[in-house]
């Protein structure tokens, strides 16, 4: 598995490939999507805290932040990515490895695998 700043470049490449403003997942291939889901969601889970009684913790200080600083994003470029995060979440969600309360929230809920 590439780090996440190896695959948040390579997004951002093929969204110029594709002469794409905005970068979504369906117009990334899949095995780059699939492993930019699992990479965040290591993350999340690697720094949430809370007591996991029901199952899930908390993950605070959000996607952005830190896809900024592991791939040394402008503005522009996280401009670009933005829709992409959602996605990300919503693949998790899907998987019901993460959700969020509201859809705008930074506040990211993860449990573990029970895979």
């Amino acid at each position: 598995m590439q780090p996440v700043a190896d695959l948040l470049r390579e997004a951002l490449r093929n969204g110029d490939e594709q002469g794409r403003a905005q970068i979504r997942g369906q117009h990334l291939p899949e095995d780059l999507m699939a492993d930019l889901v699992k990479q965040t969601y290591r993350y999340a889970l690697e720094h949430a805290s809370g007591d996991p009684a029901d199952g899930w913790l908390t993950f605070r200080e959000g996607i952005e932040p830190w896809w900024r600083e592991a791939a040394d994003l402008t503005d522009d470029e996280f401009g670009r990515l933005f829709h992409l995060r959602t996605d990300v979440v919503r693949r998790l969600t899907e998987q019901r490895l993460a959700y969020r309360r509201h859809p705008r929230s930074v506040v990211l809920h993860v449990r573990r695998d029970a895979t």
